[in-house]
């Protein structure tokens, strides 16, 4: 059985991708708060870029994933989308 994969939901997706994100994001704000606690002033500048990384990595995965997907569907109704065969195992 083929299937072809034609569009990408760009909002269910955008949405998954940005809670997969919070996390790893949350390892930066700990690094961040380390950053901030140390007398070196040019690392507290990055603690305060780590420490918002929640926020910003979330949202720019978000962006990257919109702008991907909306060039995969606009190329897929020209050209079709990926193909996947798949076989039923009994």
């Amino acid at each position: 059985m083929r299937t072809r994969i034609t569009r990408i939901s760009l909002y269910q997706n955008a949405k998954m991708l940005m809670i997969l994100y919070v996390p790893i994001g949350f390892v930066y704000a700990i690094i961040g708060l380390v950053f901030l606690t140390m007398d070196i002033e040019y690392l507290k500048a990055t603690g305060y870029v780590f420490l918002f990384a929640p926020v910003w990595l979330s949202l720019s995965v978000a962006g990257v994933h919109y702008a991907v997907a909306i060039i995969y569907n606009y190329l897929a109704s020209k050209f079709g989308g990926f193909e996947f065969e798949f076989t039923e195992v009994k």
